[in-house]
């Protein structure tokens, strides 16, 4: 039996579901007057309202089958967060014990503390049993049903965490990973981890902050959180993520025996030079040697500081199995907006537009 949130949510989804028919009724109704008035203009040969008025027709068409595609979608995703908030009720009792705060926090502290930073040909880390193992089952049998993903286009498909909708147990598991985990404990670690390099590079971007490069006005946090679905055909070539997001982190969430293939890779990259725009910098394919291809491992992470090197991924077209998904928790940990303000105000104006301008991002 489903929890009275869930109910709550349930009963929302189902109201817009039932607007949205009656939305359509409307429009085949409208529809029809339309035709019958296209016939008497045919009676009285008027052809160029009748062109008009087919154009009108035809736009509307595309509307609505547009808005069919949408709610039936949107009645597949009600079904299905129906359907797994039944499977999971019995696994949702046992989420206070999963998610106790102590133990998380010990074990993932442990797990970035022994893992080595590596320096070549950028910072970064891949760690193992990030998280106690329990937990990290917990973690992907809440990953929502496909259906939810179902509203983009292969290979671009996303959900933003925490969810505005979704089944019980993957909002409960899935806020606790980012409100608490990685708030508390995984970031914490990992921005004492790469303090070394972090502040160089941070003294060398903005050298006004250089005696203290992690104090004011700097302030980090958490950004772009999202689950990423991928599947056969997958490729994004070399690039750096966008300037703002400092370290990039990617949470790899294979939910079974999956091949450790296909993971990210990382470049070393000729005549490297910094970013010229906050934006995502692409780099031509022929300047980067591959320097590490970092498996789909379970339960593991690939942290990176975003100052200079590349990565990239792909997923060959033949990859089996066919229906292949591959899911990825990837955020960023960057200045938050009051910081990036009084860190431009730092730059000399020659130096201000590698660093403003409107935050972009992409569907890595």
């Amino acid at each position: 039996m489903a929890r009275p949130r869930s109910l709550t949510r349930m009963q929302k989804s189902l109201d817009d579901l039932i607007e949205g028919v009656r939305e359509l009724r409307s429009a085949a109704k409208e529809q029809r007057e339309w035709n019958r008035a296209i016939e008497l203009r045919q009676q009285r040969g008027d052809a160029a309202a009748l062109a008009t008025r087919l154009d009108e027709i035809n736009a509307r068409l595309d509307a609505l089958t547009a808005q069919v595609g949408m709610l039936t979608i949107r009645e597949a995703q009600l079904r299905a967060v129906a359907a797994t908030d039944a499977l999971l009720e019995e696994a949702a009792d046992q989420l206070p014990a999963i998610c106790d705060r102590a133990r998380v926090f010990d074990h993932v502290r442990q797990a970035v503390a022994r893992t080595p930073l590596q320096t070549d040909p950028l910072p970064f880390m891949v760690i193992r049993d990030v998280f106690p193992p329990d937990f990290y089952d917990a973690l992907v049998l809440g990953i929502p049903p496909y259906e939810l993903f179902a509203d983009k286009p292969r290979n671009k498909q996303q959900l933003k965490v925490p969810f505005e909708y979704g089944p019980a147990f993957s909002r409960t598991i899935w806020t606790f990973l980012v409100d608490v985990a990685l708030e508390g404990a995984f970031q914490p670690a990992i921005i004492e981890k790469f303090r070394e390099p972090l502040g160089r590079w941070i003294a060398h971007e903005f050298p006004a902050v250089a005696a203290n490069p992690l104090g004011p006005p700097m302030k980090l946090h958490s950004t772009d959180g999202r689950i990423l679905l991928r599947g056969r055909g997958y490729r994004i070539p070399p690039h750096r993520d966008p300037k703002w997001g400092f370290i990039t982190v990617l949470l790899y969430l294979p939910r079974g025996k999956e091949s450790e293939q296909w993971g990210t890779q990382i470049y070393s990259v000729d005549n490297d030079e910094t970013a010229n725009s906050i934006a995502p910098h692409w780099i031509d394919l022929e300047r980067c040697h591959l320097a590490l291809d970092v498996p789909f491992r379970r339960n593991s992470a690939l942290v990176f500081l975003n100052s200079h090197g590349a990565h990239g991924a792909y997923i060959p077209e033949d990859a089996e199995p066919a229906d292949l998904q591959r899911y990825i928790y990837q955020y960023r940990i960057g200045p938050t907006k009051a910081a990036i303000q009084s860190l431009v105000a730092t730059l000399p104006p020659e130096r201000r537009p590698l660093w403003e301008g409107k935050l972009v991002d992409y569907l890595a």
